[in-house]
């Protein structure tokens, strides 16, 4: 008789208990008028059978079936009393936890809800029509990740999280084969990192192979001491990064020579003008810039990537030889191999330090420090070059739920948050 409306109202577990059942519209709330069948009870306190009827209790639940509208459960619940002890208490209820007005499935909802790491608490309570710091609390009663075991392969990143965390910059470790987050920690302090792994069983510390990471000391020494066994890999994209702000440097060390009303050769503005809208030419893949004629405005013309590039390096000698020692560290990341790489990137680094200009003597030295990390970055594993390149696309998502996010005030929340959303395998607690 029911069952339409039962169905609807997604309560078609207890469709055997459901005695009646009636809608109707309050402004704009829906109101669900629900009984029950009269079900055996027992005493919740001595557990005898010999009870006797009491009164009927309304009690109102929140059971969001619908996003357009507040959903009500008006539920006529009987309330007995036992003639042993004279407890007085209320008959089983389908719909809620102990003590809770939020039904069972809104509950689920809302979780299911704040996987999404583009969803909010707060959008959450709107779509659910609960308060928002009913949602906090469910999450908080609900989800309590753990831990996950140290996998062969461990990448080490960070992410900046002052505003709900007492320090600059939180530290999150991630499984590089399953693409799961092991770890959000607070901070990314040598110390803090040391004594968190020295919590960790040595047998489980041995499992770890390789670490990757970017140049960040402290990582490197609270790697070196707590993973001893361990090789550590830099991410390759952070040299390059690193090498690209050199070039720019640089590049914008010889554009600001040919400033317009400075002393300089004739045509100072194009040269200037030229190094200014074509800056990415000297970073970016030249096989990736795009291969058509392009518009030059200042000049009136069309002209091919190659006739722009040939103009740049034209400009200075110092540019054009440091665009070609990059170019050649550039070739060497991709096509270097870990067992015979040794010699090709002592003669780069070589090339570096006794380079004309400070900046890449700067860089020369620090391809030296970090030369046994760069040559580790070159392992394959399963087909795939260790990197923290995983992480990154990992990171755009916790930063997405960090700037949504403005109502977290609690590190362990958001911790639990962002391994929750990412992960989707963090168990909900009973």
């Amino acid at each position: 008789m029911y069952d339409d409306t039962i169905n609807l109202l997604q309560l078609e577990h207890i469709k055997h208990q459901i005695e009646s059942i009636e809608t109707r519209t309050e402004g704009s709330e829906l109101i669900i008028e629900i009984k029950l069948f009269k079900q055996k009870e027992s005493c919740p306190i001595c557990r005898s059978d010999d009870i006797s009827f009491h009164e009927y209790k309304y009690k109102k639940i929140i059971h969001s079936i619908s996003t357009n509208s507040k959903c009500i459960l008006r539920y006529r619940q009987r309330r007995y009393r036992c003639k042993l002890c004279g407890k007085s208490f209320g008959e089983s209820n389908p719909f809620t936890a102990k003590h809770q007005n939020i039904s069972n499935y809104t509950y689920i909802s809302i979780l299911n809800h704040l996987k999404d790491p583009t969803h909010t608490f707060s959008d959450t309570a709107n779509r659910y029509h609960v308060s928002v710091q009913s949602v906090m609390n469910i999450f908080d009663r609900s989800v309590d990740a753990k831990r996950r075991e140290l996998p062969e392969i461990v990448c080490i990143d960070e992410v900046f999280t002052s505003r709900m965390n007492r320090y600059k910059y939180a530290c999150i470790l991630f499984d590089f084969t399953s693409s799961k987050i092991i770890d959000v920690l607070a901070t990314r302090r040598k110390h803090y990192l040391i004594d968190y792994f020295s919590r960790i069983s040595q047998k489980e510390k041995s499992n770890v192979k390789i670490v990757v990471m970017d140049m960040w000391e402290s990582y490197r020494e609270a790697v070196k001491l707590s993973f001893p066994k361990a090789k550590i890999a830099v991410d390759s994209f952070h040299v390059i990064r690193t090498l690209n702000d050199v070039m720019k440097a640089i590049r914008i060390k010889v554009m600001n020579r040919y400033r317009l009303g400075k002393s300089g050769p004739e045509h100072d503005d194009s040269y200037y003008y030229m190094l200014k809208k074509f800056h990415y030419f000297l970073l970016k893949n030249y096989e990736d810039i795009y291969d058509g004629k392009i518009h030059i405005p200042k000049f009136k013309s069309y002209w091919h990537k190659s006739e722009i590039m040939d103009y740049l390096l034209s400009i200075d000698d110092d540019l054009r030889d440091v665009y070609r020692l990059k170019e050649a560290y550039r070739e060497f990341n991709l096509t270097a191999d870990y067992e015979t790489c040794e010699e090709e990137l002592d003669q780069l680094i070589q090339r570096f330090r006794n380079h004309k200009l400070p900046e890449m003597r700067t860089f020369g030295r620090t391809l030296d420090n970090w030369k046994e990390e760069i040559r580790n970055s070159l392992i394959i594993s399963n087909n795939r070059r260790v990197s923290n390149g995983p992480i990154e696309s990992i990171n755009s998502k916790i930063k997405t739920i960090i700037k949504t996010s403005t109502g977290i005030k609690s590190f362990a929340r958001l911790r639990n948050k962002i391994m929750y959303s990412i992960n989707k395998d963090i168990p909900i607690k009973k």
